[in-house]
């Protein structure tokens, strides 16, 4: 078993007799979504740089085969919920930042309500692309992957940090996230 994973069981063991109202109430829940964003955000970040540098050099088809899930994965095998790690809702308005603000990427991101569903749309399409690779299939919209994993990436870091400084502004966030996206998505 990933010794994180048998960090995460430890920390839901206590919780699990506790009803799921009282869960955010919890250090032990506290400290397992703290963990889980951790996780998250930086195997996300990963993803992201091996994605844009095969973006940037399609000839190199090796920067696929460095994408990684174990955290999402350990996540998913944790048995519990995505819906209480990841609970904070999208934030419609980040959605006025380029690249977001075209019309496709808003129809394709259409119904996604919180940041779980955006991390699991992430992940499904990381392994979409895996094995498309495997197979020597089309790879698909990688420019789209990008964009949603910066998305979900920011999502999971902006919030996380704004949750410890409450001050923060929406117009100072949105900022943030657009600022962000552009320093995430330019080459180096």
């Amino acid at each position: 078993m990933d010794p994180t994973l048998s960090i995460l069981t430890a920390l839901l063991k206590p919780l699990t007799s506790v009803a799921q109202d009282t869960w955010s109430q919890k250090e032990e829940y506290k400290l397992l979504k703290h963990l889980s964003h951790e996780r998250i955000s930086r195997e996300l970040f990963w993803n992201i740089e091996c994605i844009r540098r095969y973006r940037d050099d399609i000839k190199n088809i090796s920067y696929i085969d460095l994408i990684r899930t174990q955290a999402f994965d350990g996540l998913v095998e944790s048995e519990i919920p995505l819906d209480y790690l990841f609970d904070r809702e999208v934030n419609p308005e980040f959605c006025d930042a380029e690249p977001y603000n075209s019309a496709q990427f808003k129809n394709n991101i259409q119904g996604i309500a919180n940041v779980s569903e955006l991390v699991d749309r992430t992940y499904n399409r990381l392994w979409m692309l895996k094995h498309r690779k495997e197979k020597s299939l089309p790879l698909g919209d990688i420019d789209y992957l990008l964009n949603l994993a910066v998305f979900t990436f920011l999502h999971a870091t902006l919030v996380r940090r704004n949750s410890q400084k409450e001050r923060q502004t929406p117009k100072n966030l949105i900022t943030g996230f657009s600022y962000l996206t552009k320093k995430i998505l330019t080459k180096d």
